[in-house]
């Protein structure tokens, strides 16, 4: 028998799925009898493969990444300016957040972020009804993209985002025992792969379980299929996206482990954005309610441990304005919407048997990268941010001063051009440079001054999740010029 849960024989047996509810424990075990899992099952030493399962690294810390690189190499500079009698608190922030003069030394910078986008193209044809993604012809080959893995490394192993298009459909480039994310893993990164999931097979998701993929983030946008294919465009398509996300739980089950976590972009339109409790509750019910192993009472860190976190991300690009949420959809959403969410994640950790005090809020939890307007500080109220939003601009009341974070990441484009963060990819000013001519962090020396100029109106069009960052960093910054001038009064 299998250890931590899998609890399968070794040859033919059928995985017990003990943290499942009971209704989707009976769906991934009548999976598991299918003709596509069974005769895997029977084929593959599950002994062998549990003993060839690499851990997924540890996530470098991406909220203080940046702060803590910066106050090290200009924090000496700033408590000289204090010591000669500056107190000007925002110049003291400038003067502690100026990357220009952090890497001046020529010292070795921090890559804690590397997005990759590997391919364009996409295994959905017609594609996602709010896709926005410009088509560009993939020009860097594995061997590439390998080299850009070994550099980004050195010293400080990234997060490594590798997404499209739909990376998938690079097959076993990708996903193989000689692939991309099998060499980022060996390197010390934590992957995550931004897929549809229409092609993960039994064989695939035994594969990126095996290989040490940390964590998957699957577009789902809705809990009823019909509206799901609509906005998928074809029928079928959100089955095929259920069944790679069933496949990927039986893989997990039958090593005995717990990655890749499943996490989910769900896309806002107006279509579906008064839909998210009815989503939750389906996440909820199909989703492994504490980690693999885990035994005893239930506590709130069990529950909340990642499964089926979701982010929402309102839907961008100019071409979508038909999509977007109206200023009335968005004030019900925060009004009604979102804390009917919350009442139903609160009842599900009251079932769970979690005590009272141990219960965590939704936002700081599932949906951690969740709500636009709450997971930021906005310098606006909420009717300020709902008319601003119908209009497609959701983050512009939350951008700092400038950005500190985007200094120690980098997003790649099939191309090889390099942008600050995924947010710039998308909407492609002019690039920092090109891989194919240049280093990443060379690419970001030459181009360190730019940051000075930011934020920009690329800026205001993020998903959100850099624009948390580096709320984060900035913070840290004046937290710190605060305490040293609390020290030297």
């Amino acid at each position: 028998m299998v250890e931590r849960g899998a609890r399968v024989a070794e040859k033919g047996g059928m995985p017990a799925f003990p943290h499942y509810q009971p209704a989707h424990r009976q769906r991934l075990q009548a999976i598991s009898r299918s003709d596509e899992w069974q005769p895997l099952i029977d084929q593959v030493d599950l002994a062998e493969l549990r003993a060839a399962v690499a851990p997924p690294p540890a996530q470098p810390a991406q909220q203080s990444a940046a702060s803590t690189f910066l106050i090290r190499h200009n924090g000496p500079r700033v408590r000289k300016l204090i010591d000669e009698g500056v107190t000007d608190e925002d110049q003291l922030v400038a003067a502690l957040g100026d990357w220009q003069t952090a890497v001046a030394d020529g010292g070795p910078m921090p890559i804690v972020f590397l997005g990759l986008a590997v391919t364009m193209d996409c295994s959905f044809e017609p594609r996602c009804v709010y896709c926005n993604q410009p088509w560009l012809p993939g020009r860097l080959d594995l061997a590439d993209w390998k080299a850009l893995l070994t550099e980004a490394a050195a010293p400080t192993p990234p997060y490594v985002y590798i997404t499209g298009g739909e990376p998938l459909i690079l097959g076993p480039d990708v996903w193989g025992d000689d692939g991309l994310v099998a060499f980022a893993v060996k390197l010390g990164c934590a992957v995550n792969i931004n897929t549809n999931a229409a092609l993960i097979t039994p064989q695939i998701a035994l594969q990126m379980t095996k290989i040490g993929l940390a964590r998957l983030h699957v577009s789902l946008d809705c809990a009823d299929p019909r509206l799901q294919d609509e906005l998928l465009q074809s029928p079928g398509r959100t089955e095929e996206v259920l069944a790679g996300i069933y496949n990927v739980q039986i893989a997990r089950e039958l090593l005995g482990v717990d990655h890749p976590q499943i996490h989910v972009n769900c896309v806002l339109t107006s279509r579906n954005i008064l839909e998210l409790p009815k989503l939750l509750r389906f996440l909820l019910d199909i989703r492994q309610s504490r980690p693999t192993g885990s035994t005893g009472e239930v506590t709130g860190e069990q529950l909340t441990w990642g499964e089926f976190a979701f982010h929402l991300i309102p839907v961008g690009g100019e071409g979508n304005a038909r999509l977007r949420p109206s200023v009335e959809q968005w004030k019900r959403f925060y009004a009604r919407t979102w804390p009917a969410a919350e009442e139903i994640w609160q009842d599900y950790q009251a079932a769970a048997g979690v005590a009272a005090d141990d219960r965590k809020p939704l936002t700081r939890t599932l949906g951690v990268a969740a709500s636009p307007f709450l997971r930021v500080d906005h310098r606006m109220d909420l009717d300020e941010y709902c008319r601003l939003a119908a209009g497609g601009e959701y983050w512009r009341g939350a951008l700092s001063e400038r950005c500190y974070v985007a200094g120690c990441q980098a997003f790649i484009l099939p191309d090889g051009a390099q942008h600050w963060c995924g947010g710039h990819a998308v909407c492609r000013p002019t690039p920092l440079g090109n891989v194919r001519e240049a280093g990443l962090r060379d690419n970001i020396r030459a181009n360190i001054t730019r940051l000075g100029e930011t934020p920009t109106d690329a800026c205001a069009g993020c998903a959100g999740v850099t624009c948390v960052i580096n709320q984060s960093a900035a913070s840290a910054l004046r937290e710190e010029v605060r305490k040293w001038l609390g020290q030297g009064k």
